[in-house]
């Protein structure tokens, strides 16, 4: 046991000294805290500068949904690690094609050696220096298209990863239409929150100047006043959901989460063109333009392409060789008794042609369980496919559902809003004439924010079923209807030319 503890002390002595008060914890416990956690000042500074993290940079400037999504897919880190992911995969490809050109060879050696040999009577020896340089090339002939299968797979590897960069693209903009629509929900809360109040507070005033005439309990009073701090609190809580959300946008952009943002609303609720159009022709779209099913196409098709290629290596593969050597010497012989010494430099040349056959005739079922385990990944990737074909259907099925049933839903949470309106205009002349309680005005007051709310939730919702099935379809975007009508914004609008913008043909 003492020469264990010995061991390992010499072992730590010999490890180089820790910079700075590092000390491993006591016990297993016990948090390590003698290091700050976190990135280093020099990587926190690198971040900064890099324009990943930036803070915006015109903070008066107020942003629309299409400057947003811009920008997002300029600096948001996932669309930047996709595109290296797929640049990486290009250079895979050239890297399979190289395997049809030969491989040449350059090489140069040299050094002393020492020889001694029996020469009878006595020994001889010899000294010499030699070195030189030697070129050889190298080509496949023949080795039953497994370099074709090779580079096929990484051209699908490269499709796949393309489609995966698209893909990544159109997460980055759903997440920015989808926190924008939050801020500008979040915003009309703030508003419906205000308006409530001051409606509240209104309800205070003239509540306590009929109780002051003798008019209103002192109860009601105090219940008016209850319900202005109730209408207090929603709206320091709206305020609280609506920064929020800012940071929540702010970060899928991929900007700092304490920058300031200002974020112009919506022009209008999305068109309802789409409604025209049969479930059919929306899947067929979505089977057409999803980079994710794409993706998986391409993946598959590399798989196959790996089955192909392990299937081939199976076989025996035929090389020719071409070698050139010259090589160099100087020498000095010391010979045995009565023998001559000498002493000479000079070169000597070698050439070479070689036809290399390789075969593999017994490796233990190596090869051939290898090309099993491919062609059955290869099922397994094909199987995968038509899962994410069943997914996608679903997809674009339940999101045209959710977007019909937004669009109803902001006509009945319009009309709900409308109705609750009148009613406490009505409620609130017959509180004043003495006709109604407190407590009928406070209810229907109630029950125009709620309606308020639910106007607000539902117009929020009809914007991100639009966007969600945009994305479902294979679309990057909604395009929102032509309209000068500023009362739009209040009712789903049905004049677009089209729909949705489409994925751009090109990449960024």
């Amino acid at each position: 046991m003492a020469v264990s503890v010995g061991m390992a002390c010499a072992e730590e002595s010999s490890l180089p000294p820790l910079k700075g008060n590092i000390a491993p914890a006591s016990s297993p416990n016990e948090l390590f805290t003698a290091q700050p956690s976190g990135l280093p000042v020099v990587e926190r500074e690198n971040a900064d500068k890099s324009g990943v993290t930036l803070a915006v940079k015109d903070s008066a400037k107020t942003w629309t949904l299409p400057e947003l999504v811009d920008e997002a897919l300029k600096r948001n880190p996932a669309t930047s690690q996709a595109w290296k992911s797929a640049q990486s995969s290009e250079a895979d490809v050239a890297v399979a094609r190289s395997a049809y050109y030969p491989t040449v060879t350059l090489s140069a050696s040299g050094g002393p050696s020492h020889n001694t040999s029996a020469n009878y009577p006595g020994t001889s020896t010899t000294d010499q220096w030699s070195g030189g340089p030697a070129l050889s090339v190298q080509y496949l002939l023949l080795d039953f298209g497994a370099r074709k299968a090779n580079v096929e797979a990484s051209r699908f590897a490269l499709l796949s990863k393309n489609f995966d960069f698209n893909q990544q693209l159109q997460t980055v903009a759903l997440n920015v239409m989808t926190n924008y629509y939050n801020v500008d929900y979040t915003r009309a809360s703030v508003d419906d929150a205000e308006a409530s109040l001051a409606l509240a507070k209104s309800t205070l005033e003239s509540t306590d100047i009929r109780s002051k005439v003798g008019l209103a309990a002192v109860t009601d009073v105090y219940q008016a006043r209850q319900n202005v701090a109730k209408y207090q609190y929603n709206l320091e809580n709206a305020k609280g959901s609506y920064s929020k959300a800012k940071v929540q946008l702010l970060t899928s952009v991929g900007m700092a989460g304490n920058s300031k943002l200002e974020v112009a609303p919506p022009a209008e609720l999305p068109s309802t063109k789409v409604l025209q159009e049969e479930e059919d022709k929306l899947i067929d779209r979505a089977l057409r333009q999803r980079p994710d099913l794409a993706s998986k196409y391409a993946a598959w098709r590399q798989q196959l392409a790996l089955s192909n290629k392990a299937e081939a290596d199976r076989w025996p593969t035929l090389t020719s060789g071409v070698s050139l050597e010259r090589d160099f010497y100087s020498a000095h012989m010391n010979p045995g008794e009565g023998q001559k010494s000498y002493n000479g430099d000079g070169h000597t040349d070698s050439a070479a042609a070689l036809l290399t056959f390789s075969w593999n005739v017994f490796d233990g079922g190596n090869k051939s369980n290898a090309a099993k385990s491919a062609k059955l990944q290869a099922e397994a990737y094909k199987a995968a496919l038509a899962q994410a074909e069943l997914s996608a259907i679903s997809d674009v099925v339940v999101n045209f559902i959710a977007f019909k049933t937004a669009v109803k839903a902001v006509d009945a949470a319009q009309a709900l809003v409308d109705s609750a309106q009148q009613s406490y205009d009505s409620v609130n002349i017959s509180y004043k004439s003495g006709l109604k309680n407190i407590t009928d005005l406070l209810t229907v007051q109630s029950d125009l924010a709620s309606a308020k709310t639910s106007l607000s939730e539902s117009r929020s919702a009809l914007y991100t079923a639009a966007a969600s099935l945009a994305n479902a379809t294979g679309d990057i975007i909604p395009r929102p209807s032509v309209s000068t009508n500023n009362t739009s914004r209040n009712t789903p609008s049905d004049n677009s030319t089209d729909t949705y913008l489409p994925l751009p043909a090109q990449n960024r």
